[in-house]
């Protein structure tokens, strides 16, 4: 059937543009930070710099299912000046996302003659919707052109840079992982564990895996022997590390490299450079995918190689795993020391960038449904649910492996392996500088390599929460030392003294009064009644330094498969720290509904997380509501090209698309500031016909705020595109991998003052969180709410566009996470 027809392609190419703008926001933000952070940052965004990941997000966002299928019929005749005798018939199934990018129309027949003649049907159902993704897919092809392709293309630029050196810190990331990891590390023969160390601590050779030439982009190999350079002496046995989907496997020989590759064959044909999967040069190029294949089925084939500067000889397939024949440059065996190899993967993802930009190369490889859903795992790690009118609900998982969803790493390993590098390097520069607290990355949850019984490869999979592990993380620690407090008395509270908290003021009692005799309950002034105190839902005491630390955190930074299984109570554990500890004035987690908050999210110790509770009544039940909060701060708000305001058929008023769009759908409100108060005009009209019900909401719009140029600058941030950010923070920061969400409900209220004249427009999102692994569900009694605020007002300043209103450019946003429970009465 045809795309949906209440979505133009106008509106799906504007879905586009600022789809486009989001991606070129995040690689720009990612040389930003120490080091690793940029490490991990590139990792995240890399999904998007290949054409794969860019292309199906592309889709996703205009509300276009990028794996849907469309087949082709190819058809071939001969005879004298009219087609006669049928030679050839062929069916080629493309996915959406291959014909956006350009794949069919490079398939495309012209009809020949006077002798051979071809033809291409296309079912006629599906004749509209190739045409509507072939017109979309252009818009695309520009941005990926202009924004991605051309930038990673530039082998010494920016992005191809930190492309390699991401690349090798995966690589050590790995590895150091791999080491700490005691149960995993000692499974490895002692040559493997050898090499490891090696490598880590010596500075140790890499090598970047090749078949006769064909170099394995997203893999890495560390010899046993390190290779001399002699090309009599190539290198078949060392451990294997898949950088991209978090796997290691001990090469044992030629034998050995088959084994592993009949396991992955699918992911090593993607691994090719797009050129040298077509082939097809000569002799010397045969197709990447048809060696690999006549390796794998072991056929006896021979391939010409090097024998002397004027000879070649027959090198049978078995002796092309990392080859060392090559005469071409780009085919000779790549290798060097861990500190000098990103070099080497920046060089070769430049040269994969430029033909992997080929949108007719890289598209027309037809691929069956398991090697799509392999192409995707490679890009995104999940597969997507999509949503209405473009919603993406992210963090589907695919047991590709024969692993289970909620457990397998897959496609995002580089970026989880990256984020525990990140803490590794941060906890070894405390513990050198005598640190005590170390801050842990976003993604830091509980990894560990499992050996996977029937490949034998290492796996870096998600620990599964066990009666064990959850038992260490309520083991009490060491009672903290006497010291004396620096703090004040609480002039206006007998019984209380004031102390700081993470740069808050907060008050406290003279002895400890939580129920573990230790702590202390941190109470602040009541809002409604400031002479009185009120709970903060913060429970802690002071280090040795005299500096408050709350309950359960003593410092950190130690690898979470480095704990003892079963650590005594008199050990100094290292905890791992939960949301749930901001309500440990509650008491068990499990009762009071705490718990949600550690199923759900990620605890990000970059993020300043403010704790609340409130009681309501829902008809008859009283219930309570447990709150998270946090705020991320936008000091340089700027509003994206496709976002701004333009001329349009509506209205003689220019107004942002985005905003069009939604106000035929969402909850849009007016306060217009009077001398005794605000007059309210909800723009709630609603027609029968074609468009009438935008405009008659344009027609309130317009008689509630006169100024054209204001509500020009208004529908430019009164509109879902503002709301995007908070996705982003969910996804990227917060929330677990097996947690999707899907907006529900946003109400844009703008306040006008005639007077000034300024505008306010608040952002009210109300956001559903889903189980993924379950069907994408809802989660019961969770909530999640992002408000934002936009201030506009008159400037002095000279705009491109000759308005006089600017958009003040601190724009943060505040996200609310909820958990609800009932109270028994």
């Amino acid at each position: 059937m045809a795309l949906d027809a209440s979505v133009s392609i106008h509106q799906r190419e504007q879905r586009i543009g600022a789809y486009a703008d989001r991606v070129k926001t995040q690689i720009r933000n990612i040389e930003s930070g120490s080091e690793g952070q940029r490490n991990v940052k590139f990792q995240r965004a890399r999904q998007f710099m290949e054409p794969a990941g860019y292309f199906s997000g592309g889709l996703l966002a205009a509300g276009v299912d990028p794996h849907e299928k469309i087949t082709v019929t190819f058809t071939s005749y001969t005879g004298l000046g009219k087609p006669e005798h049928l030679t050839d018939t062929e069916k080629r199934t493309y996915f959406a996302w291959e014909i956006a990018a350009g794949a069919f129309a490079h398939d495309k027949v012209e009809r020949g003659g006077p002798l051979n003649f071809h033809f291409m049907e296309i079912d006629e159902i599906d004749r509209g919707k190739v045409n509507d993704l072939e017109t979309i897919g252009k818009k695309l092809q520009d941005h990926w052109e202009k924004e991605i392709a051309t930038p990673m293309r530039n082998a010494s630029g920016v992005i191809a840079r930190r492309s390699g050196k991401s690349d090798a810190y995966v690589l050590k990331g790995s590895l150091q992982s791999l080491a700490n990891n005691k149960d995993s590390f000692e499974k490895l023969s002692a040559q493997a564990q050898a090499a490891v160390k090696r490598t880590l601590e010596q500075n140790g050779q890499v090598i970047i895996p090749n078949i006769y030439g064909y170099p394995l982009a997203d893999y890495a190999f560390v010899p046993y022997t390190p290779y001399d350079g002699n090309y009599r002496n190539r290198p078949n046995q060392g451990l294997m590390i898949d950088l991209r989907h978090g796997a290691a496997y001990e090469i044992h020989g030629d034998k050995g490299f088959v084994d592993w590759a009949k396991n992955n064959r699918n992911h090593l044909q993607l691994s090719f450079n797009a050129s040298d999967r077509q082939g097809g040069h000569d002799a010397h190029w045969p197709k990447a995918g048809e060696v690999l294949d006549n390796l794998i089925a072991d056929n006896h084939a021979t391939y010409p190689g090097y024998q002397n500067f004027l000879k070649d000889q027959a090198i049978p397939i078995r002796e092309t795993f990392n080859y060392t024949r090559g005469r071409h440059a780009d085919y000779r065996l790549k290798y060097a020391n861990v500190d000098k190899v990103a070099s080497q993967y920046q060089a070769q993802n430049a040269k994969n960038a430029v033909w992997n930009d080929q949108t007719e190369v890289f598209g027309s490889s037809q691929q069956s449904w398991k090697a799509a859903k392999e192409f995707w795992g490679n890009t995104f790690g999940y597969l997507p649910v999509v949503g209405n009118a473009g919603n993406i609900v992210f963090g589907v998982h695919d047991g590709i492996y024969g692993m289970t969803a909620e457990d397998r790493v897959g496609g995002n390993a580089a970026a989880v392996i990256c984020s525990l590098q990140l803490v590794h390097e941060v906890a070894t520069a405390g513990a050198e500088r005598g640190l005590g607290s170390v801050p842990v990355a976003p993604d830091n949850s509980d990894f560990r390599w499992r050996l996977n019984p029937q490949t034998s490869d290492f796996e870096l999979a998600r620990v599964p929460e066990t009666l064990n592990n959850r038992d260490l993380a309520s083991t009490t620690p060491k009672a903290a030392p006497d010291v004396e407090p620096t703090n004040e008395p609480a002039q206006s509270f007998p019984g209380m003294r004031e102390i700081e908290f993470k740069d808050k003021k907060y008050f406290v009692a003279d002895k400890p009064d939580a129920s573990d005799g230790e702590h202390y309950l941190l109470r602040v002034r009541d809002p409604a009644d400031p002479s009185k105190l009120a709970h903060s839902a913060i429970v802690a005491k002071p280090d040795e330094a005299g500096v408050w630390q709350r309950r359960g955190i003593e410092g950190g930074g130690i690898w979470p498969w480095s704990r003892a299984p079963s650590s005594p109570p008199t050990e100094n554990v290292k905890i791992q720290p939960r949301l749930s500890d901001g309500f440990d004035v509650l008491g068990d987690p499990k009762t009071s509904g705490a718990d949600r908050f550690d199923k759900v999210f990620n605890y990000n110790s970059n993020t300043a997380y403010e704790q609340s509770i409130s009681n309501f009544n829902e008809g008859d039940v009283l219930k309570r509501k447990l709150n998270v909060s946090w705020s991320v701060a936008e000091d340089n708000f700027e509003v994206s090209s496709s976002e701004k305001a333009q001329r349009n058929e509506h209205s003689e008023t220019p107004y942002s698309q985005n905003f069009l769009k939604d106000l035929n759908r969402d909850r849009y409100t007016v306060q217009i500031k009077q001398p005794d108060g605000y007059t309210t005009v909800k723009l709630d009209a609603s027609g029968k016909a074609d468009g009438e019900t935008l405009a008659l909401r344009l027609k309130q719009f317009e008689s509630a705020i006169p100024d054209p140029l204001l509500r020009s600058r208004i529908s430019e941030v009164a509109h879902q595109g503002s709301v995007a950010p908070t996705a982003v923070e969910l996804k990227i920061n917060q929330l677990q991998e097996h947690v999707g969400f899907r907006g529900k409900d946003t109400h844009y209220i703008i306040t006008y003052d005639p007077q000034t004249p300024t505008a306010q427009v608040k952002l009210e999102a109300d956001i559903n969180l889903l189980d993924l692994d379950n069907d994408a569900a809802p989660i019961p009694d969770m909530e999640v709410t992002a408000r934002r605020t936009f201030d506009i007002a008159e400037t002095n300043e000279l705009n491109e566009d000759a308005n006089p209103y600017a958009i003040n450019k601190k724009a943060p946003f505040t996200l609310t996470a909820s958990s609800i429970v009932d109270l028994k009465q």
